[in-house]
């Protein structure tokens, strides 16, 4: 008869700046990331926390936040002032005193050694010890205790290698957002001074514009490329990709290696093509990739069940916003390291289709979707304006019967160019400090509370000065299928 009152809200905690996280920061909630760098030479860890604590304390506070949930929202708690107490950032290291190379270690040396100019996939290593600490959180709910920085970062240094982990929630940030970090990082590293780096105000919020308080009134229209599923529908999607799974439970992730020769010939040839015909069209090397990585990705299959490709696209240099909020606003104006990322939804395309067309029709598909993306600026807008609105509302990214497949890009973030040499230190051994530590490596890692199936994801993860490096999940079952078909070498490691 009598309801209870509801409880007061809770009040903000002293010595913090608080700030909302975005609905794009709380689309992946639930996803713990880890970008590996695997970097040839052996770093000073002393010298990589120093400067790194240094960064985020005076120029990037924001990555030195704490997550809170508070009054039914997520926010970053940034604390006015950093010290023993309140670090910036948890960070841990293991010595090796020894070269990496061992029959008790996974192989890397794939990784270093020049290839042949055709691709190849070999199964990404398992090297997660060498990237988290045993203290690190695996789920994004270990990060809402009290005190607990969002950014950890673990380094394992071996005489000829450091592995370097960084893991956040991804709430915190995505790849691109780590390369930003990382770029300022190697700059301090290596004799840029403090003072001349650009930093990121810790009240910077690119997003809020596009955050409206929905009534019944509001008609925003849903993400392009999601399905908003009614129940039978939703119930329907459900099963089927639960069937799927029942019957092919075992996933693997594959490193593929591309090399630049072979992207470069391909893009020439569907360039003269064009050329000759007179059009005006033109492809890119990344339009080419993933034409090529999708017809290689489903060559063992013929059927016509539609895939729904979605493209995650860094918004960080797109003119994201309305004229009339001022040409101050037409883009990100200070680096930003939260989640910036919208998707280009491309049209469907079938096993079928994929398997009997030209890769020139496929990359002219995949160029078509993204030109026409960013020629629409207002639904770039109205995209934003319903995943800002509605943070936590749920979407599918195909209908039921069909299947999605989630191809990233990392390649902005530009790890191949990172420079650790000025953290370099002398090995036990007595050989001679480089003159440059390079990453050769890059291997994504992601964790979660949920078993959430990740096939049909991949990622573009670097390119160095003869490849492009790419990840790809999918069935243990799928990938022995496309073996057999010898679309693509399969490396023993």
């Amino acid at each position: 008869m009598f309801s209870k009152p509801p409880p007061p809200p809770t009040q903000p905690p002293d010595g913090v700046h608080i700030i909302p996280c975005t609905g794009i920061d709380l689309g992946p909630r639930r996803m713990v990331v880890t970008t590996g760098l695997i970097i040839d030479g052996r770093l000073d860890p002393k010298k990589l926390e120093t400067s790194l604590s240094s960064l985020i304390a005076e120029k990037f506070p924001r990555a030195g936040a704490r997550l809170a949930f508070r009054n039914g929202v997520y926010e970053f708690h940034i604390p006015h002032a950093f010290d023993a107490h309140t670090p910036p950032v948890v960070f841990t290291a293991e010595d090796h005193p020894e070269p990496y190379a061992s029959p008790a270690r996974p192989s890397i040396e794939h990784l270093r050694r020049s290839s042949p100019s055709e691709p190849w996939l070999c199964t990404l290593p398992v090297l997660d010890e060498y990237f988290r600490s045993s203290t690190c959180p695996s789920m994004t709910d270990q990060y809402l205790f009290p005190n607990t920085p969002l950014l950890h970062v673990h380094v394992s240094i071996f005489d000829d290698l450091t592995f370097l982990g960084v893991t956040s929630s991804h709430i915190l940030t995505n790849a691109l957002g780590i390369g930003t970090l990382l770029q300022a990082w190697t700059r301090l590293l290596t004799g840029g001074a403090l003072d001349d780096i650009q930093g990121m105000p810790w009240d910077m919020q690119p997003f809020k514009p596009f955050t409206v308080k929905p009534d019944s009134r509001t008609k925003i229209p849903i993400m392009r490329g999601m399905f908003k599923l009614g129940v039978f529908a939703t119930i329907s999607f459900i099963m089927r990709f639960m069937w799927r799974f029942w019957r092919e439970p075992k996933e693997d992730v594959k490193l593929v290696r591309v090399p630049k020769v072979f992207l470069e010939e391909r893009k020439r040839t569907i360039m003269d093509e064009l050329t000759a015909e007179g059009s005006s069209e033109w492809v890119g090397n990344s339009d080419v990739l993933m034409g090529w990585w999708l017809q290689t990705l489903y060559a063992h299959r013929s059927d016509t069940k539609p895939v729904h490709i979605l493209l995650p696209v860094n918004l960080r240099d797109e003119p994201i916003y309305p004229s009339d909020l001022g040409p101050e606003l037409t883009s990100l104006s200070a680096p930003f390291i939260n989640n910036a990322v919208s998707a280009i939804p491309v049209p469907p395309l079938t096993p079928y289709a994929l398997r009997t067309s030209s890769l020139r029709v496929v990359a002219q598909h995949f160029r078509r979707a993204i030109n026409a993306w960013r020629a629409d600026p207002v639904g770039i807008q109205s995209d934003l304006r319903w995943r800002c609105s509605y943070p936590l509302k749920a979407l599918f990214p195909c209908p039921p019967g069909a299947e999605y497949a989630v191809q990233t890009s990392w390649r902005a973030a530009k790890f191949g160019e990172l420079d650790f040499s000025g953290a370099l230190q002398f090995a036990s051994s007595g050989t001679q400090e480089r003159q440059k530590a390079r990453v050769v490596g890059v291997i994504p890692m992601m964790t979660s509370n949920r078993n959430r199936p990740m096939r049909g994801g991949g990622a573009v993860l670097m390119e160095d000065q003869g490849s492009v490096w790419l990840s790809a999940v999918s069935s243990v079952k799928d990938w022995g299928a496309m073996r057999k078909t010898g679309v693509i070498k399969f490396l023993e490691v």
